[in-house]
């Protein structure tokens, strides 16, 4: 597999991390990539939930993988398309855990790809592990936090995690860093300002910016719709679309590779 790998990765649980990584996909797409979305989160696989992609059932598996098709250019492989009950719990020990991952990354029928996405579960365990291991040659590592003291704490051991395993830190982003005042429609910053970026400086990251609250985010995952094609001028777009633009800029440094972040921008 040729196609440029990238992990979305989080050291905490609950900032929209699987948000950034599909509508991250999806840009990547509008800018003529080939794009392969891994849901590598085997406990809480929500990605397809938020393509608006139905389950395909377990015959789907019997040659092989064949990965969801939610729009021209973007291919999406998770355990939630082959459970028939979503409901159904997923309480599986790490050999098997791992033993999927590969089969998502090495069996699935992704064809050519120009990126190759991994939405990681949050934190050092098993899925993290057994992909590093599963992917060569990985572009790097893009980590996803929110402003609060905790969340920033847990950005210092993801970090150091992956640079254990020699993985590129494409760069740090903020979400839900601020929000708009219902009266005044000035930006609040409900959790402080300024945290993220002295976090990166400290740990000698590139700070890749903030994406504010907006309900537009919640709405379009709740219908099954990426936000950046549902909004494509929200706040929260545009700083999106800012943000994956300096994240092709880190690759193209790091890998040659061209033309893509400048794509993105116009």
């Amino acid at each position: 597999m040729s196609a440029r790998k990238v992990l979305i990765v989080t050291g905490k649980g609950g900032v929209g991390k699987t948000t950034v990584a599909v509508n991250m996909g999806v840009l990547l797409v509008q800018a003529g990539q080939k794009v392969g979305l891994v849901d590598a989160d085997i406990h809480s696989p929500n990605i397809p939930r938020m393509l608006g992609i139905k389950p395909q059932g377990i015959n789907r598996l019997i040659r092989g993988i064949e990965p969801a098709l939610p729009m021209e250019g973007l291919k999406v492989v998770s355990m939630a398309l082959f459970l028939h009950n979503q409901d159904t719990p997923i309480a599986w020990r790490g050999p098997i855990k791992n033993g999927v991952i590969k089969q998502f990354i090495a069996d699935a029928h992704w064809g050519e790809l120009d990126f190759l996405i991994v939405d990681l579960p949050a934190g050092t365990g098993d899925e993290a592990m057994s992909t590093i291991h599963a992917l060569k040659g990985l572009a790097g590592a893009l980590v996803v936090t929110t402003p609060q003291a905790l969340s920033l704490l847990e950005v210092r051991r993801i970090t150091s995690f992956f640079r254990h395993y020699n993985v590129p830190i494409i760069g740090l982003m903020e979400n839900m860093a601020d929000a708009v005042c219902p009266h005044c429609e000035r930006y609040m910053p409900p959790f402080g300002s300024g945290k993220g970026e002295e976090v990166a400086s400290d740990l000698d990251i590139p700070y890749l910016g903030s994406m504010p609250v907006g309900i537009e985010v919640m709405q379009c995952a709740d219908k099954g719709e990426p936000f950046v094609t549902a909004t494509p001028e929200s706040a929260v777009t545009v700083r999106l679309r800012e943000i994956t633009s300096r994240c092709m800029r880190g690759i193209e440094e790091r890998m040659g590779m061209t033309l893509v972040a400048k794509i993105i921008c116009t």
